[in-house]
């Protein structure tokens, strides 16, 4: 039998990082900067380059299985 791993449970927090921040972008809620709500270039590409980074690690924890 193949070993099956509950990833949703295993990497709860990861997957919770990037929903939350996925769920900002989506409603309009950009934050770039501390204390600025203001949508903007900066602000979308600060959340941009940070979900990717997140998503980044969390893929490479799943393929190293830590």
């Amino acid at each position: 039998m193949e070993k099956v791993i509950d990833i949703k449970t295993k990497y709860q927090q990861e997957i919770a990082d990037i929903h939350f921040l996925l769920k900002e972008v989506g409603s309009g809620r950009i934050y770039g900067f501390p204390g600025n709500c203001t949508p903007g270039d900066d602000e979308l590409k600060t959340n941009v380059d940070a979900l990717t980074e997140k998503f980044n690690n969390l893929l490479d924890k799943i393929e190293s299985g830590n």
